[in-house]
């Protein structure tokens, strides 16, 4: 089993990758911006459960196999980039066709935003986020295993690795809870529809740069 100094260890370098401003932590912020924090909170079951997903077949040891294929890596990461650009794109679209002349003063009322969106769709939009971003997969293929005991046998690793995994999940929906919350708070304060729409222009560009940095970006496995 894992030991305190293991978790000593892992746990502050768990809670700094999971607060980090990736793709799935910009889309609970904007989740929870327009949608409200509720709504946000439950979308987090998609991105969870693609977590759990990876996790699983990692420790099964599939996750290994597509780590060391360079095809099924290039592949997923194609698919990635694909969504991260394409769904960035139709956030700034939508942003824009959502301009109405004459209302960029007015304020968008929590009843609003409470009905933008319903949480199974934005649910799966976590969960394809999450699941077609490589990064992810490295996650548990690379981050996890430099904390597990290899002293070990292969049972006891595995199980170490499956623990470790479970706490980073834990790490993660903390910090996706605080950047839902901050969405949510932001809104709450008033938000004006020309500020809104500015800051889904802005959560789309990011997501386009997000596609953009992982197309040229050099994912390296060795």
């Amino acid at each position: 089993m894992l030991t305190w100094a293991q978790l000593v260890v892992f746990m502050p370098a768990a809670l700094a990758v999971a607060a980090s401003p990736g793709a799935n932590n910009l889309l609970a912020f904007r989740n929870g911006l327009r949608s409200g924090f509720t709504s946000a909170v439950l979308a987090l079951a998609g991105r969870f459960t693609a977590f759990v997903i990876m996790l699983a077949l990692v420790v099964a040891g599939l996750g290994a196999i597509l780590h060391s294929s360079q095809v099924a890596f290039e592949i997923l990461r194609v698919v990635g980039v694909v969504f991260m650009i394409g769904f960035g794109a139709w956030i700034i679209w939508s942003a824009r066709a959502q301009h109405e002349p004459g209302h960029d003063e007015e304020k968008v009322t929590a009843q609003t935003r409470e009905t933008a969106a319903p949480p199974m769709r934005l649910a799966v939009q976590e969960f394809i986020t999450a699941g077609a971003n490589p990064k992810a997969l490295l996650l548990f293929t690379a981050f996890l295993p430099p904390f597990v005991d290899t002293s070990a046998n292969v049972a006891a690793s595995g199980v170490q690795l499956a623990v470790l995994g479970v706490f980073y999940i834990i790490c993660e929906a903390a910090m996706a809870l605080i950047w839902a919350g901050s969405g949510t708070l932001l809104a709450a304060r008033g938000i004006k529809k020309r500020t809104l729409r500015r800051l889904d222009q802005a959560s789309g560009g990011a997501l386009v740069a997000f596609g953009g940095g992982l197309a040229v970006s050099d994912l390296s496995r060795r």
